[in-house]
């Protein structure tokens, strides 16, 4: 269903009695056990690769005050799960914004868009789209027993132009180089494809997390690409990222949540919306966005 390509010497790979090999170069692909899951892994950690990026100088990113041109998805624009029912059926951070996105997505391609899941973690965003129709999608993780590969970001191993959607949620702050995990995104999209991706910003160092965004930081990686952004919207506010990863209270977030809500309600209601989108924004624990690739 997806032609995969080799991270190192850019071959088509192909499959040998159950074992991954690149075809000119006849590199043997390892197998990664996870979790008692055999899993081939395609990331090629102990092979060097030197790109080279190109810019487009000076490059002005998004400011705070252009915000308002992103439009804000509302239960009269759709209606969804729950976020809470999303975590406990799928144990995912599908949010109302990436699930509109998805939908439309079903509507305009159909159940046989080509998607892949980009640090599936769990995979519960794969068993989600699997249960409201799509029939094509690949999960691939740098290190996950759910993965159906292991893969990194910055070499994906995939040919050109093979999907009409990338979802990536809750990752960006992961990517090491993240020009270059942004460019592999456009490259392997096809023209008008989607990318539907997240990542941290006000939250605690986890893992190996190595970059915290900002709307400007992502607007400049999206331009940079070839992207052009639709849609932007927080994550999640300051109120639940602060007393979850200072306080160590993740356990309460339905009622962080609910704090944050009251809280945006009464800035709203003082200050009216302008003002309090900006601070949203300026504030956010983690933020969200649709780009399509241009």
């Amino acid at each position: 269903m997806f032609d995969l390509k080799c991270p190192i010497h850019n071959s088509k790979v192909i499959e040998n009695n159950g074992t991954l090999l690149c075809e000119n170069y006849s590199h043997q692909f390892p197998v990664e056990q996870i979790g008692g899951k055999k899993i081939s892994d395609l990331r090629a950690v102990d092979n060097l690769s030197d790109i080279t990026l190109t810019f487009s100088i000076p490059n002005i990113p998004i400011s705070i005050e252009n915000i308002s041109k992103f439009p804000v998805v509302s239960d009269s624009d759709f209606q969804c799960i729950s976020r809470e029912n999303i975590r406990k059926l799928y144990g995912s951070k599908l949010q109302k914004e990436i699930l509109y996105y998805i939908n439309i997505l079903l509507n305009e391609v159909g159940i046989n868009a080509t998607i892949l899941d980009l640090g599936c973690g769990n995979g519960g965003n794969k068993k989600y789209l699997e249960d409201i129709g799509f029939k094509k999608i690949i999960s691939v993780d740098y290190y996950s027993s759910d993965a159906e590969y292991l893969i990194d970001v910055h070499r994906l191993p995939f040919m050109d132009d093979q999907f009409d959607m990338i979802l990536s949620t809750a990752t960006l702050e992961h990517f090491y180089n993240p020009y270059i995990a942004f460019n592999e995104m456009s490259r392997v999209l096809r023209t008008k494809g989607m990318l539907i991706a997240s990542g941290s910003f006000w939250e605690s160092w986890h893992g190996n997390s190595c970059f915290h965004f900002t709307p400007s930081g992502i607007d400049l990686l999206c331009t940079n690409a070839g992207f052009e952004i639709k849609d932007l919207w927080s994550g999640w506010g300051f109120i639940p990222s602060v007393l979850s990863h200072a306080f160590g209270l993740g356990k309460f977030k339905r009622i962080t949540y609910k704090l944050q809500s009251v809280f945006d309600f009464l800035v709203t209601y003082l200050k009216g919306s302008s003002f309090a989108k900006r601070h949203k924004f300026r504030t956010s624990g983690s933020f969200g966005f649709f780009a399509i690739k241009k």
